[in-house]
């Protein structure tokens, strides 16, 4: 009796992963730390989106916070026991870029910076893999739009070849007519079966030239 729940139990996972579709692809599959701003790298934001920044806080610091009140706005902010955190909103319509400061009351403490990018979706390029392929170093550490679908473990359907690179295990590959590629970010469930448009960041490789993680899915 148990080994045939056991075959039912994996026959409907099988099931459960060949249903998977763009309906269960949306931005809250995401992990929320892809709306948490990280130091090091430009953090995109959206127009009307909510972001937060969340700062270790060991010593029970105080801190004062620089920032464009034009371009973004302070929307509240939260004190945990290990950690503070403030939760912001773009405001700015149009591409600008901005940063924010937070400054620690304690002596010598170092100032954290982070890098924003604010952006309409339809001001960011939509390119092809193709594109991207033929000439990298044009768009690496940019962010660029693609639209293509999201096969997970899949092999791609018109090439035999998958460009870019294989950063984890994780990875999975996106097609669009031009090219298949792999692309970090993402998780092997998601797999749609048309082409749908996102943004994704392409960075330097040494060994292939370039790879592309997933940033933002768009609705």
């Amino acid at each position: 009796m148990k080994k045939y729940t056991f075959i039912f139990l994996i026959l409907t996972l099988l099931i459960l992963v060949a249903k998977t579709s763009y309906a269960e692809f949306n931005l809250s599959d995401l992990s929320q730390n892809e709306m948490l701003l990280k130091q090091g790298e430009t953090n995109l934001v959206l127009p009307g989106e909510y972001f937060e920044i969340s700062i270790e806080n060991q010593d029970n610091s105080k801190f004062s916070i620089d920032y464009d009140k034009s371009l973004v706005e302070l929307t509240r902010d939260e004190s945990l026991p290990s950690h503070q955190i403030y939760y912001f909103k773009a405001i700015a319509e149009d591409v600008s870029n901005t940063k924010i400061i937070v400054k620690s009351d304690k002596e010598n403490s170092k100032a954290l910076t982070y890098d924003v990018y604010i952006s309409p979706a339809d001001k960011i390029p939509l390119v092809t893999l193709r594109d991207i392929k033929d000439n990298p170093d044009k768009y690496i550490n940019k962010f660029v739009r693609l639209n293509a679908r999201f096969l997970g473990w899949s092999r791609p359907v018109n090439t035999n070849e998958i460009w870019g690179t294989l950063v984890t295990k994780s990875d999975t590959v996106i097609e669009d007519n031009t090219g298949a590629a792999f692309i970090s970010g993402t998780n092997f469930m998601y797999k749609t079966n048309y082409a749908v448009e996102f943004i994704v960041k392409v960075k330097p490789n040494e060994k292939d030239g370039f790879e592309i993680k997933l940033v933002k899915l768009l609705k």
